[in-house]
């Protein structure tokens, strides 16, 4: 089994100023383009390209199982220690892009797919961004990505733009996806929490009836810092002590 991502080419005329569909067709040239160079355990496998005249296709790696999100929805929120075991590997993922020189852009429950047996891989990289240095805060100032998972710094990027740090942000919101068993900011609209985030910085309220440990409380803050350079790297994230496992746990399913 393997999946299979694909767009129609334009080919009318009025197809072909439809910048929406052509928009379509160029984020999978891009993911192709990303994806083709990468090969970890924690990254959906990219296997193949073909450019017919009628349509784009991307061949990937099948994960049964779905995506976190479509297991949060069926199952409800996660057991600690595997929200612990997926946040470590979402990480590790993570800091293997980094050390590419992408940054993922649009990092959210939907685009983790989840094996049966617990492997959690990043997928959709239709807007991620390749780049010299990671750290550098790039001259990139478009505002992409899902609202209810940006950081406040991609918002306000006309100001100075924006680092690897806004993953490190969109982590924090998958995490708290698998602690609350909801979006972040469920209930609002988009437009008042980018107004929201432009103004005051801060991060997606935990709801009252989910109660953070005090690990699980620092690394909420760590990951929501207001000051991007205040965030940890994925791999200083990965040793919090938060992430340790029980020794002996291993996943059996969701309940």
């Amino acid at each position: 089994m393997i999946a299979v991502k694909q767009v129609e080419i334009p080919r009318t005329a009025s197809d072909k100023s439809d910048s929406r569909q052509v928009s379509v067709v160029e984020a999978l040239k891009l993911e192709s383009e990303t994806l083709k160079d990468l090969d970890h355990p924690h990254i959906v496998q990219y296997l193949g390209f073909e450019e017919t005249p009628t349509f784009l296709s991307i061949f990937l790696e099948y994960v049964p199982g779905g995506s976190i999100a479509s297991c949060l929805r069926k199952h409800g929120r996660f057991d600690e220690e595997v929200t612990k075991s997926f946040t470590g590997q979402i990480l590790e993922g993570l800091e293997y892009l980094h050390s590419k020189g992408i940054l993922h852009r649009d990092l959210k429950a939907d685009n983790i797919l989840v094996e049966t047996s617990g492997i959690c891989k990043i997928s959709d990289f239709g807007i991620s961004k390749r780049t010299e240095d990671i750290n550098v805060i790039g001259a990139y100032t478009s505002m992409q990505g899902t609202v209810f998972w940006m950081a406040p710094e991609v918002i306000n990027s006309q100001k100075k733009g924006y680092n690897s740090k806004i993953d490190i942000w969109s982590v924090g919101c998958v995490v708290f996806e698998m602690w609350t068993g909801q979006r972040p900011w469920s209930g609002q609209e988009a437009m008042a929490v980018l107004l929201h985030l432009y103004n005051t910085k801060q991060a997606p309220p935990v709801p009252n009836e989910v109660t953070l440990s005090p690990l699980a409380h620092d690394f909420r803050q760590q990951c929501f810092a207001m000051d991007p350079d205040e965030r940890p790297t994925a791999a200083e994230l990965r040793q919090h002590r938060y992430l340790e496992l029980q020794p002996g746990w291993s996943f059996n399913g969701f309940k």
